[in-house]
């Protein structure tokens, strides 16, 4: 039997607010479709009309009504068909069935227009966030951060068992436990979390609906603990992409990642790895030692060490804190191998880190001698942030911005071509330079 609290009745299918109807139209997936003459709109189908909404300044919403039929051609030129808009925000029928079966069930729609949307998602993946999240329990729980548990689904019962272990030890310490739900690795850190009355997320990529009707699950979510949520239609089955393409949204909702076991070079938890390591949504930690090869795999292209002693260790957020250590500054023979000509004067030397192997002197470069050394940058956020302090209504080209930000070239190049990726800033050509995008309030 499914109780329903007076707080999931209240829930946002009840009152979907304009855009969300709006977006939900465009992107949701209602049942059968085999009838319908066209395809709900991809990410990056949204992205596209995101963008020539925003150069509009109109919102989603002003699509239902039909006050832009008369500019519905101009969709024509952001790379989408007429027709295809006018049916898919036609289909109000079939999003009613659909959001009836959903709501007898306590889920929930949240579009990027939303209040309640994850903010971590809209912050690290800025466009890339996807247009539409549903899910069960308290919305609020997808922005409380915490550790991001991943691993192979058929790993050894001792893994589980210290998986669990590290998803206790989160709870005692008021840490959220973000994971896929999957066999495995994924369903022991949760399980580890929940049990000792933690806070847990689940990014699934496959059957919402049936998760949260789940009986445990359910007592999860009306504990107000729980919160399961999908970017895919709540009634999608499994498939392979889907798995691979939610592994960001783990990792852009948590404060740090663990994997737990991982195979070399293939696999699920190794492309989220590897694809989290290149973005930088989150510090990866890789257990060690351990008996899978794509540990020390990972270890090797980026990833740090997790030694945490479960047993006798106190507190795992410490743990973290102590070992997400700031960017290293950048060796001075980088500096050569990377064809920087700073003057003396302009190079400020600073001592280096005993744990450091390297014997060279570490520098921090100045834009001037009269500027202060710019503020480290340890993320792909911080980034960010710093990019869009810098760049402002100017336009600068790629040797500029790295200057100013104190970055070493490979790095620099891997989170540059992530927020042109995303959205975030525009590569203008002739002579190449980069301007912040005019895309910056997601809708």
């Amino acid at each position: 039997e499914i109780i329903l609290s007076e707080k999931m009745n209240e829930n946002v299918l009840t009152n979907l607010s304009p855009d969300t109807e709006a977006i939900l139209l465009l992107c949701g997936r209602f049942g059968s479709e085999r009838g319908e003459s066209y395809s709900p709109l991809t990410q990056k189908e949204y992205e596209r009309l995101a963008k020539w909404l925003i150069e509009g300044k109109l919102r989603p919403s002003d699509l239902i009504g039909g006050a832009l039929t008369d500019r519905f051609g101009e969709l024509v030129n952001a790379g989408l068909e007429p027709h295809r808009i006018k049916s898919l925000i036609s289909r109000g029928t079939a999003m009613a069935l659909s959001l009836e079966k959903w709501q007898r069930s306590g889920l929930w729609v949240l579009s990027r227009s939303d209040a309640a949307y994850p903010k971590r998602l809209k912050k690290k993946l800025g466009q890339s966030a996807p247009p539409l999240l549903y899910g069960a329990g308290d919305t609020s729980l997808l922005d409380i951060g915490g550790l991001a548990v991943v691993g192979s689904r058929n790993v050894t019962e001792a893994s589980l068992e210290y998986t669990r272990e590290v998803g206790s030890a989160c709870a005692k310490d008021g840490m959220g436990v973000i994971s896929g739900g999957a066999k495995g690795v994924d369903a022991a850190g949760m399980q580890g979390a929940g049990e000792a009355g933690g806070m847990v997320i689940g990014v699934l990529a496959a059957d919402l609906l049936r998760a949260s009707v789940n009986r445990q699950n359910r007592m999860g979510i009306q504990s107000g603990k729980l919160v399961l949520t999908s970017p895919f239609n709540p009634d999608a089955g499994f498939n392979t992409g889907n798995a691979m393409a939610r592994n960001r949204f783990i990792y852009a909702l948590a404060d740090y990642a663990l994997v737990v076991e991982s195979a070399e070079g293939e696999g699920g938890t190794w492309a989220g790895a590897i694809e989290n390591l290149r973005h930088g949504w989150s510090p990866l930690f890789v257990r060690t030692p351990s008996e899978s090869p794509g540990n020390a795999a990972l270890i090797a292209k980026g990833g740090k060490g997790f030694d945490f002693d479960v047993a006798n260790s106190s507190s795992i957020r410490e743990y973290f804190e102590k070992h997400t250590e700031p960017k290293t500054p950048i060796p001075i023979q980088n500096l050569v191998e990377n064809g920087i000509s700073e003057t003396v004067e302009n190079i400020a030397v600073v001592p280096e880190r005993i744990e450091e192997a390297s014997t060279s002197p570490v520098i921090e470069i100045k834009k001037d001698k009269r500027e202060q050394t710019p503020a480290r940058i340890e993320t792909f956020e911080d980034f960010i942030k710093s990019l869009i302090e810098l760049l402002g209504d100017s336009a600068k080209n790629a040797a500029d911005i790295r200057l100013a930000l104190g970055l070493d070239n490979k790095q620099f190049k891997v989170w540059l071509a992530a927020a042109v990726d995303q959205g975030i800033i525009e590569k203008k050509t002739k002579p190449v330079a980069y301007t912040l995008s005019r895309q910056q309030v997601l809708c």
